[in-house]
This record gives structure tokens, C-alpha cells and sequence, in this order.
């Protein structure tokens, strides 16, 4: 049932895939969530630009955002795509990534972790294009560039220029050139930031004062749902699995796509380590941990053999984010 649609590749699925999008945000576009993040309270500069055109806590603002999700969820599949991260041309990324982002309906709402995503896919398209590179390549300067013009968005996007880092270990040889381009593009856009403050207030510090402010931001986020735990919980427990499989696929694979399920594993640690190490980092980062989630589960149902255990699977997670969605 589910999952023979969700393997498919044909127009059906591009189109079900926005509507299972208007399907799981349908509560919180009439109802819309109000829940308290760090952002509502100190905002960096481009997403207070945002928030200026576009106030937070309107239905064109959640609808906007609904769009923004499904737009991404159509970027990953063009990751995977161009790639062949999955071996197989299958829209199951997008689907798991829109039902992950789903979970929390807090997040369904204008929020500058959505920006930050395509910033952070956006990096991961250049780091995996410069596997192809003989020379010095010049994509892992603007992978740095996209996670620093990111972070204008969402602060805490900054931490992932270590994926860049991890680009270059895992995919490049040695080149300390490339090291360097990687620190000059992430301070480009600082520095671009900077000269704007600087012509318009005549304060080219504002910035460093911005990311300050984040950073001593006394924060306590409000306690989860139990319904969003045991989501998250069940999760963990197929990606447990699929990690599993995919451990014993792998010696199947080509290096390719070995190292850049490893590059993903790593931005799956990272988004750990900033939740853990980051007191005011906080449950928006489902965003950017339903990136590298998203492949991983589409890998485990692309080439799970029963069918039967495919639909229970997304039965279960279909299941639990519509009681999510009603007694959140």
C-alpha cells in the first residue's frame, strides 16, 4: 500500500508528496502553534528581514513555511538524484523528510531553521561535487560560504562548517589550500554582514554583538509531548536497523557513495553534539537532523524485501504524528 507508492517514481508521487504536506500541517494551519523559541526573542539579521515582511504567528506565514518544506523536500530528492546517494531514483527522502518535520507541530511555523536547511544542503551539494575535482577545488569555499550566509539565519549553523571539515578529510586528498578557502568562505559573508552594518549604523561590530546576544540568552525550552518522544523514539529504533543494513550493504557499494553516507552520519552527529553542547540550541534542530534521518530511512525501505513490514513501518509513523497533530 504505502510503501509500493512511496518507491514509486512516477507523476503520482510528485504530486502526493505536497499534499501529504497540506495533509500533516492541515491542524496547524488553522490552529496556528505558538510555542516560544530562542528566535522569537534574539533573531540574527536576515531572518529579522524576514520577520519584517513576514510576521510569525499568521496563516500566510505557516503557509509559507509549509511551501518552503516541501520545496526542500524536492531539493533532497535532487540530492539523491544527482548523486545516486540511494542507488535508486526515489522520492522516498522527500517523503520521510516532510512526515519527520511533521512531528513537531512548534516548528510549523515561520522559523529561521528552515532557511538555514537549504543553506545546509546548498554545502552538502558543493562538499560531494568536489569529490569529482583533480585539482583544487574551489566548491569546498562555497560550502563554508553557504553554512556561514546560513547562520545570518540561525546561529547555531555556524558549528556545521565542521561537515565542511569532514568533506574534506573523507573526500579530498590533502591540500592545505583548501583548508584555507574553507576559513575565507566562512568569513566572507561575516565580513559582508559586517560592511553593511558599518555603511548603514556605522557599527561594524553589530554582527559580533548579534551572535553574543544569542549565545548568553538565558533559555529553558518548554518539555516535549509524550506523543513527539515516543515518535522520536520509534525513529531512532528503524535508523538503528537501517544502520544495520546498510552496514552490511555497504561493502556492496561503490566508494562514492560509501563516503558520502559517512559525511552524512557525521552531520547526524553533529546535530547531536550542537543539541548536547549548545544550551540555547533547542528542538528545531529536527530540521537539520531530518536531512541525513531522511536517507537513512529511505535507504532501509528502498531495499527492505518485505513489503509487509515497509507499510507497518510507515503506518506507525503516519499514525502517531496525525495523534501528534490532535492532542499537541
Amino acid at each position: 500500500m504505502f510503501l509500493r507508492l512511496f518507491r514509486s517514481t512516477g507523476a503520482q508521487v510528485i504530486v502526493f508528496i505536497p499534499f501529504l504536506g497540506v495533509l500533516l500541517w492541515v491542524h496547524s494551519l488553522l490552529n496556528i502553534p505558538h510555542s516560544q523559541f530562542l528566535f522569537d526573542r534574539v533573531s540574527m539579521p536576515l531572518y529579522k528581514a524576514v520577520v519584517g515582511v513576514l510576521p510569525p504567528g499568521t496563516i500566510h506565514a505557516s503557509g509559507f513555511t509549509l511551501l518552503l518544506v516541501i520545496i526542500l523536500s524536492f531539493v533532497l530528492s535532487r540530492l539523491n538524484t544527482r548523486f545516486m546517494i540511494l542507488n535508486n531514483r526515489s522520492y522516498l527522502p522527500a517523503i520521510m523528510f516532510v512526515m519527520i518535520t511533521a512531528s513537531y507541530p512548534g516548528l510549523q511555523r515561520l522559523n529561521p531553521v528552515i532557511f538555514a536547511a537549504f543553506f545546509l544542503l546548498f554545502a552538502l551539494n558543493r562538499i560531494f561535487k568536489s569529490y569529482h575535482r583533480d585539482r583544487i577545488a574551489y566548491e569546498i569555499f562555497e560550502a563554508a560560504f553557504y553554512i556561514s550566509a546560513g547562520s545570518l539565519f540561525y546561529p547555531f549553523l555556524i558549528f556545521f562548517v565542521f561537515i565542511v571539515w569532514v568533506g574534506l578529510t573523507v573526500l579530498r586528498p590533502f591540500r592545505w589550500r583548501e583548508w584555507v578557502f574553507s576559513i575565507l568562505g566562512l568569513a566572507l559573508p561575516m565580513f559582508f554582514m559586517g560592511s553593511y552594518y558599518y555603511l548603514t549604523i556605522g557599527e561594524p561590530l553589530r554582527l559580533f554583538y548579534d551572535f553574543k546576544a544569542v549565545f548568553e540568552a538565558k533559555y529553558s525550552f518548554a518539555d516535549y509531548h509524550v506523543l513527539f518522544i515516543i515518535f522520536i523514539g520509534f525513529v531512532i529504533v528503524m535508523m538503528v536497523l537501517g544502520s544495520e543494513f546498510m552496514l552490511k550493504e555497504l561493502q556492496g557499494k561503490k566508494i562514492f557513495p560509501r563516503k558520502m553516507f559517512t559525511v552524512l552520519l557525521w552531520l547526524f552527529i553533529n546535530v547531536i553534539a550542537v543539541y548536547i553542547a549548545v544550551p540555547q540550541a533547542s528542538g528545531e534542530l529536527l530540521i537539520l537532523a531530518s536531512i541525513p534521518a531522511s536517507f537513512l530511512l529511505a535507504h532501509y525501505l528502498v531495499f527492505m524485501e518485505s513489503e509487509l513490514w515497509g507499510n507497518i513501518f510507515i503506518s506507525v509513523m503516519l499514525l502517531l504524528i496525525v495523534l501528534i497533530q490532535i492532542f499537541y
